[in-house]
């Protein structure tokens, strides 16, 4: 028997709600998966904007690092050159206050520059220091030897006939120590 209208009516409403709820159904997977791609896209793009953050992050971090361990050793450095410059100036300090025995000093200091200055014909020490100088030089029967107060702080000049000088003060062997044993004072003090 043929199909009644009303039948016709239902079959093609069904076929065209089935068609309507699989275009629903279809549109919903494809929303779906473009909202999941679009999540994915967003977590990805969040991701490499929190690993550029974090590495620019740890790049400041490391440079903010750096510099401060930099000013930290220029810190100590800087405490440690304060140390030496104190410890020289307290050696100064000795030498100007005459800490020692002067004349055993001048005794010292003279015969160590008669052995690199033959034919010694001068010999400059500090004002201070100039009775016990002459005095030096006459116990040890140097002759046509001239002992001349000078603008030093201690110790003494000696200039040979043949024009060799002897630069025995206080001050320049002082800078000698300084120049042959500042490293290894150094590495005393602090390893």
């Amino acid at each position: 028997m043929p199909e009644s209208v009303e039948d016709v009516k239902t079959r093609l409403l069904q076929e065209a709600e089935e068609r309507a709820r699989r275009i629903v159904e279809d549109a919903k997977a494809e929303a779906e998966r473009i909202l999941r791609s679009a999540e994915e896209k967003w977590k990805a793009r969040a991701e490499e904007e929190k690993r550029r953050i974090l590495g620019k992050a740890e790049r400041e971090a490391g440079i903010i690092l750096s510099e401060a361990v930099r000013d930290a050793r220029l810190l100590v450095a800087s405490e440690m050159e304060k140390i030496l410059r104190e410890i020289i100036e307290e050696a100064r300090s000795i030498v100007r206050n005459r800490g020692f025995s002067v004349e055993d000093s001048l005794r010292n200091l003279i015969a160590e520059s008669l052995r690199l200055a033959d034919s010694p014909r001068r010999i400059v020490v500090s004002r201070v220091d100039f009775e016990v100088a002459k005095k030096i030089v006459s116990e040890a029967g140097l002759k046509n030897v001239v002992v001349e107060p000078g603008d030093i702080d201690g110790g003494v000049i000696v200039e040979s006939a043949s024009g060799v000088v002897v630069d025995n003060t206080y001050e320049s062997r002082l800078r000698e120590f300084q120049k042959k044993n500042l490293n290894s004072l150094r590495r005393i003090l602090w390893g």
